[in-house]
């Protein structure tokens, strides 16, 4: 594991993610992200980052695809806390971003932002919600 790149491993990229995403219920919001999140378990640690910037806030796609790379570098430089934390954890982590600012904000605000809400993953407490996926699967 590298801890400062992003890789394709680490990409949402199924469709079937994404709508287990979207119909689970944890989440919370941190300025000016909405997070969406899901722990599984799995074989080894995997953390797994989609990002999303709707069209209806930002209209137009060379400022919506420019926000999508300053938060994929936030992670990217702020992710190794993230990692240290649950990497003795055989889960999958599963984190949706959806950015909901009306405009573009400075990367210094957005790097601030993205680490208190990768803090705020750190402090659930993902044993138990694995508990609670293992009951509901049986």
């Amino acid at each position: 594991m590298r801890l400062f790149k992003f890789s394709k491993k680490e990409r949402i990229c199924k469709r079937s993610d994404f709508q287990l995403l979207s119909t689970q219920d944890t989440s919370f919001y941190t300025y000016p992200f909405h997070c969406l999140y899901l722990a599984r378990p799995a074989n080894e640690c995997i953390v797994k980052l989609g990002i999303t910037v709707p069209k209806k806030n930002i209209k137009l796609a060379f400022r919506r695809n420019r926000i999508k790379r300053m938060i994929r570098e936030t992670y990217r430089l702020n992710k190794a806390t993230l990692y240290t934390t649950i990497e003795n954890q055989a889960m999958e982590l599963l984190i949706f971003l959806i950015y909901t600012e009306k405009k573009e904000i400075p990367f210094g605000v957005l790097n601030k932002q993205l680490n208190l809400l990768l803090n705020k993953l750190i402090h659930i407490n993902f044993r138990n919600e694995l508990k609670n996926t293992n009951i509901n699967n049986n």
